[in-house]
């Protein structure tokens, strides 16, 4: 049977509870996706969900640390959603824990080249409360000062706050 009249197939992946979550700053971006702040949310069976204003999405991650420890160095594969065309994107983040600050490494599929990107993370406090399904402008308010604390370090590059 050749791919064209083979019956789509759809998997089920639960969504697990929150476990960690980092409120992000972008001080480097990926042009098409222009949103300076975002928030990452693992769950607790390696998926992820992430809001900004312009995406919500899942996924699925792995750390190099165990998120109870403090995360570090994390592989991201995004599950295929309007967000990326109905396609799937990689990214890979590594957190420097001492300045708040991020690195991350951007790749989609036919694209050679990488794309980097940087800016600065927080941890959110209580992660187990976090409801996603809330939307990125819910969740914008109730973290509104982890986000008002990045600005200031994205704008002066350091974690002087």
């Amino acid at each position: 049977m050749s791919i064209n009249t083979a019956a789509a197939t759809a998997v089920s992946v639960p969504l697990g509870p929150p476990i960690a979550a980092h409120a992000l700053r972008y001080t480097a971006m990926y042009a098409p996706k222009p949103f300076a702040e975002a928030l990452l949310v693992y769950r607790d069976n390696g998926t992820y969900t992430i809001l900004s204003p312009g995406e919500d999405h899942h996924g699925c991650y792995v750390s190099a640390t165990d998120p109870a420890q403090g995360l570090r160095h994390v592989a991201f594969m995004s599950w295929p959603s309007a967000d990326w065309g109905r396609n799937v994107a990689s990214h890979t983040l590594t957190f420097e824990a001492a300045s708040g600050a991020f690195t991350q490494e951007l790749r989609l599929p036919g694209d050679p080249v990488p794309r980097a990107q940087h800016g600065y993370a927080l941890p959110v406090e209580h992660p187990e409360r976090i409801d996603a399904g809330a939307g990125w402008t819910a969740l914008r308010q109730e973290h509104a000062e982890a986000f008002t604390t990045l600005e200031r370090l994205a704008g002066s590059g350091s974690t002087s706050a």
